[in-house]
């Protein structure tokens, strides 16, 4: 059936919307249409991915209309306004939406072990037609767009470099393959309108010029495109107009320049005080962590191959690498949640994991913070149970906490401006909020190694400026051996001094940071 292509994509005229706490968007008025390239910029916090949603259909209206022209001669388009949209309409790219590719939010290490289960999806299945589409597996359906489809995921398999992925489970995925996933699947949609929500997150240098690049080269085939970011230099060159959000009201829509696109940035107003702590002892000269010709490989491919590595007690290590080099399957042996750990040689504080020895005796020397976390945790739980949790190093305080635990939890909630806080939802707080009240789970029961899994992913600027003073004060009061995992050069910590760099799965450098990065 043929549309308009002189139609818009979206109309909203003096709409206001429900989002999760309330009204947002009051009276806004916003119209997007072939031709124009599209950005959607607000700090964190800010409302870009509810305005996403908000064009998608996905919020309530309470005022107001919103409309999908394009899609209105389209009989199977007559409810776009309530989020009903088949293929070849709109499509989200969205990181956030990571949970929908993750296992069980119970168990966060079932990430690892759900990957070598033979039920596991793998890339290949979840890009099949009927995954993609969300069939009905008991409904009729026309096949007559089945080769035009195998040519379209062909195309996409190509255009993301995915080929060596198919076989591998999806829940293993580095967050770099992941996202570029997750945008193979939104275009198999065939889309005519595409949203991106944060494109660049997680993305390692390289990666981020190819999607840029990919983003920019949409229009040719007819596609239009909406990105959301925090900075403008986070965006494809084609971009035509802007929607600047502040605080859930659209403060501008129109032309790229013809109004100040600035975001305006609040002092994060924290200040940390931070008590000495000690470590877990350790007896002297043994490493905190040891691994010795460690090896992973799942589905015929090495993720990692020979490491031979060793952090000694107080030393302070960054990990860098391309996406899909291996670093996060090398914190998964560490932090004893890939069951490969079984078979390797890997050592914390000296002990191996064995008769007599669980995973829960090695990481009770370990501190961990990823973004990844976020999506596990239930959105019922409370800032200080969250906190409470790294105790038992779980999702979940194990009963309630004995007079050194509670003291512990509010002494690190309060050194690190989060008292007001403890009994909100910890899905409710905003973002710098979370990562630090998940960088005091990772300090409460004093570990003697911190592990950061690129902690300031997705963060605005003024987040990602207030963890990075945060992450250095809770290492030095604590007194612990740190590991940094990062694609971003210049947020690793001052105090770091040695380097270990991956390719491949393989060492591509291992030795002093001067060695491998210049002065600044």
């Amino acid at each position: 059936m043929g549309r308009d292509p002189s139609l818009a994509y979206v109309e909203v005229e003096n709409a206001t919307f429900r989002g999760p706490r309330g009204p947002v968007f009051s009276g806004c008025t916003l119209s997007i249409q072939p031709g124009q390239r599209w950005a959607v910029l607000g700090p964190n916090g800010s409302g870009k991915g509810l305005l996403l949603d908000a064009l998608m259909g996905r919020l309530p209206l309470l005022a107001g209309r919103l409309r999908h022209p394009f899609l209105e001669s389209d009989p199977r388009c007559v409810d776009s306004v309530y989020g009903v949209l088949p293929p070849g309409s709109i499509a989200l790219a969205s990181m956030k939406e990571h949970g929908q590719w993750l296992l069980a939010r119970d168990f966060h290490q079932l990430r690892w072990h759900g990957s070598l289960s033979g039920g596991a999806a793998t890339v290949s299945v979840l890009l099949d037609r009927a995954q993609v589409e969300q069939r009905n597996p008991f409904a009729v359906v026309d096949r007559s767009g089945d080769e035009r489809y195998q040519q379209a995921r062909r195309r996409e398999i190509a255009r993301f470099d995915l080929g060596p992925l198919l076989a591998r489970p999806v829940v293993a995925l580095s967050n770099g393959e992941l996202h570029r996933f997750v945008m193979a699947r939104a275009l198999l949609r065939q889309p005519r309108l595409l949203l991106v929500d944060d494109p660049l997150a997680g993305l390692d240098a390289h990666s981020r010029v190819r999607l840029l690049e990919i983003l920019d080269g949409l229009d040719a085939e007819g596609i239009g495109v909406v990105v959301a970011a925090e900075r403008e230099d986070d965006l494809p060159t084609g971009i035509s107009h802007v929607a600047r959000v502040e605080a859930g009201l659209l403060a501008y829509a129109g032309r790229r320049g013809e109004a100040a696109t600035a975001i305006r940035h609040e002092s994060p107003g924290r200040s940390f005080s931070l008590p000495e702590r000690r470590p877990r002892r350790i007896p002297a000269g043994i490493p905190v962590l040891a691994m010795s010709n460690v090896s992973v490989r799942l589905g015929g491919v090495d993720l990692l191959d020979g490491i031979t590595w060793e952090v000694a007690q107080g030393e302070h290590w960054a990990v860098l690498g391309p996406n899909g080099s291996g670093k996060s399957t090398l914190l998964s042996l560490a932090l004893a949640d890939n069951p490969q750990v079984h078979v390797n040689d890997v050592r914390v504080a000296g002990f191996q994991l064995g008769s007599g020895r669980s995973i829960w005796d090695q990481k009770s020397y370990l501190g961990w913070l990823s973004p990844e976390l976020e999506t596990y945790y239930p959105p019922q739980a409370s800032t200080f149970e969250v906190v409470l949790s790294g105790f038992a190093c779980s999702l979940y305080a194990q009963g309630a906490p004995n007079p050194e635990q509670e003291q512990a939890v509010r002494r690190w909630l309060a050194g690190l401006g989060l008292q007001e806080e403890a009994s909100t939802r910890f899905a409710e707080l905003a973002p710098v909020s979370r990562r630090l009240a998940l960088l005091a789970r990772a300090a409460v029961h004093d570990p003697s190694l911190l592990l950061f899994d690129e902690p300031c992913q997705g963060l605005d600027r003024v987040g990602r400026d207030t963890l990075l003073a945060a992450v250095p004060a809770v290492v030095a009061s604590l007194g612990a051996a740190m590991i940094y995992v990062t694609h971003e050069s210049d947020e690793i910590p001052a105090s770091v001094s040695q380097l270990l760099v991956l390719d491949g799965g393989r060492t591509h450098y291992q030795g002093p940071r001067a060695g491998w990065l210049p002065e600044t």
